[in-house]
């Protein structure tokens, strides 16, 4: 009988056991020591302005959208570093982003992955690098996924920043393809403590590399396309003195996890794009890259031409905002003097995804 009861008495104690392990307060590690990732990435419309002194916006506010390719990320171009107390001591490998449907790029997708647990414990970060391997990275022997891949490799124990500061890309000396070179794109989970669980849950939220520029014909607000002035085309828009260099990463504070200071590497320089053959009657978006630039370094221009009712012109707008990643410079044109074959335009400095500028008359 005693027998029976030892019995009884060791079947319960497992299914105690069982009961502990199954427990959701008791996280345990997986059987090959790796961490299950889960990281829901954010693409936020754009980072909040500080407008100039000469900026006026649109009275009824606006949204400036995000096209699908500007949202584009690859299962094929993605980092996700782990720092732990400020040193790189691993990455995040098997990433995947969930599927994408339509043909289109949401604003949130889910990335996954595993990376070993650490065997000590300590405050850890996970930073994701995306969109890297089409820019030209300058520091970087080989802008190829496995030179990269190799970069990364090479770093293992060094901060941020020394990383940081080795992710300059080229921006080259002709227009941004935005079909065949995504934009590169940086975000963090913020520090965290792991307390040895076989699975992470985190949010990310990403900043790209450049801002936006574009141009309205005579809008209504900031939320209309442009109802075009009767004769008036643009026929070429030229810019000159922008950054031939921008940071993947920006080492600049940012407010309430927005970026409101531009950070340039020490080593870039000025250059002249020019978009030509223009045929623009109501708007020219989506299609103007800027790397970021302190106005008060180097200053930048935007040469428009145009005609209106069959006279050619060509007037210069100085840009008078520091260019800041993640902000779009949308300028309003808004009506041509005849008398004197002058073009009035107002703009605004705002959000990736939010109102439109006003600026000072064509002169």
């Amino acid at each position: 009988m005693k027998k029976w009861y030892s019995y009884i008495i060791l079947a319960l104690v497992c299914i105690g056991f069982a009961s502990c392990q199954d427990s959701d307060t008791v996280p345990q590690l997986q059987t090959d020591g790796r961490v299950s990732v889960h990281l829901q990435i954010a693409l936020p419309g754009g980072d909040s302005a500080q407008r100039g002194t000469t900026a006026r916006s649109f009275e009824d506010g606006g949204t400036d959208d995000t096209t699908s390719d500007q949202k584009a990320l690859s299962n094929d171009d993605v980092f996700v570093l782990v720092f732990q107390d400020g040193s790189l001591i691993d990455q995040v490998k098997g990433l995947r982003f969930d599927a994408v449907t339509d043909d289109t790029n949401p604003s949130s997708r889910t990335l996954t992955g595993t990376f070993v647990q650490p065997e000590t414990d300590g405050s850890l970060e996970l930073v994701v690098l995306t969109n890297l391997v089409q820019n030209q990275l300058v520091d970087i022997a080989s802008s190829t996924l496995s030179g990269i891949q190799a970069f990364f490799d090479g770093k293992k124990g060094s901060s941020p920043t020394a990383i940081y500061e080795s992710l300059i890309y080229q921006y080259g000396s002709s227009e941004w393809n935005i079909q065949s070179r995504r934009i590169p794109m940086w975000g963090t989970t913020g520090t965290f403590s792991l307390d040895r669980a076989n699975e992470l849950k985190k949010s990310c939220n990403l900043h790209r590399a450049v801002a936006k520029f574009g141009f309205l014909i005579n809008a209504a607000d900031a939320w209309s396309e442009g109802r075009g002035i009767d004769g008036f085309t643009i026929t070429g828009i030229r810019i000159k003195g922008m950054m031939d260099k921008g940071y993947c990463v920006s080492q600049a504070a940012m407010s309430n996890d927005h970026y409101t200071i531009p950070y340039v590497p020490a080593a870039a320089g000025t250059q002249t794009i020019t978009y030509s053959d223009l045929n623009v009657t109501t708007s020219y978006k989506d299609r103007i890259y800027l790397p970021e630039q302190a106005i008060q370094n180097h200053p930048l221009t935007i040469a428009v031409s145009y005609t209106y009712k069959g006279k050619a012109k060509t007037k210069e707008i100085t840009f008078d905002e520091n260019v800041i990643r993640n902000h779009s410079y949308l300028y309003n044109i808004t009506s041509v003097t005849p008398d004197d074959f002058d073009v009035t335009i107002s703009y605004a400095v705002e959000e990736w995804k939010s109102e439109t500028i006003n600026v000072p008359t064509f002169k």
